[in-house]
């Protein structure tokens, strides 16, 4: 039983057949594999329960991952496929995704919700709301401007981390897949993203007030702790806190150094 309020639930249906109408452009049939493992699983499962009432509904915690497959192989291309999950779904080394893209099918990904506690849950809710002629509209500005930007400058509480090489071309991920292989991806969207031209060509500081942590939850700790960055890599930090430090250390136990990398809007 879902104990979201009835008005989250509602919230929900209307942004998902917004997402269904206007970004996704569902025309056709439809499988949705879900699991009670969360609240928020619950709640988006009825609300595209709603916007979808002739789609077919998998419980995946109680069927083989056969059953799931052969769901998937009987869909034509530009079908749908949705995935609502607490975690993330796993059918050996069948890798969801991108196997389904292989197939020209449609996707909306809804991975890891019980990641989000208490009012997380209606903040994500809220944050699947789609606007095609704000978001589209706000994220082709962007991407001229990062496209066209010879010099970033990121200003954090007075510290000021430059890159000075300009940036890659932007990448957007507004709703708009005309021009794109794929159809879907994981929700919520509304992404701007790119990375300096010359990894080593961003130095500064910049000074972070939250962060996630190596429970994947939203750590904001009593002060900014600020990042020292040299020729590209974190070599230091100001004010750091041992939930952090510890996302440091496994970075750097992965990958030995902690390059900058991705900024995203």
């Amino acid at each position: 039983m879902n104990t979201l309020p009835d008005t989250a639930i509602a919230l929900a249906e209307k942004n998902i057949r917004d997402i269904l109408t206007l970004a996704i452009e569902h025309t056709q049939s439809a499988v949705v594999v879900w699991d009670g493992q969360c609240d928020l699983a619950l709640a988006l499962t009825c609300a595209y329960r709603r916007c979808l009432p002739d789609a077919t509904f998998i419980d995946f915690d109680s069927v083989a991952p056969e059953t799931v497959r052969a769901e998937f192989e009987r869909l034509a291309p530009g079908d749908l496929v949705v995935l609502i999950q607490s975690t993330s779904f796993r059918l050996d080394a069948f890798r969801i995704r991108v196997e389904l893209f292989k197939r020209s099918l449609k996707v909306i990904e809804h991975p890891h919700l019980a990641r989000m506690p208490g009012e997380e849950v209606l903040l994500y809710i809220e944050s699947l709301a789609y606007d095609p002629a704000y978001v589209r509209g706000v994220g082709r500005a962007l991407k001229e401007k990062f496209d066209t930007a010879k010099v970033g400058i990121i200003n954090s509480f007075g510290e000021q981390l430059i890159f000075s090489a300009g940036f890659e071309p932007a990448k957007l991920n507004v709703g708009d897949y005309s021009q794109m292989t794929n159809v879907g991806g994981q929700f919520p969207i509304g992404e701007v993203f790119t990375e300096s031209k010359d990894l080593e060509a961003l130095n500064g500081r910049v000074r972070l007030s939250i962060f996630g942590d190596t429970s994947f939850t939203v750590n904001k700790p009593e002060k900014p702790i600020t990042l020292i960055v040299d020729k590209g890599r974190v070599t230091g930090t100001v004010d750091s806190t041992p939930e952090f430090d510890l996302v440091l250390e496994k970075i750097r136990a992965d990958e030995g150094e902690i390059w900058v990398r991705e900024l995203g809007l």
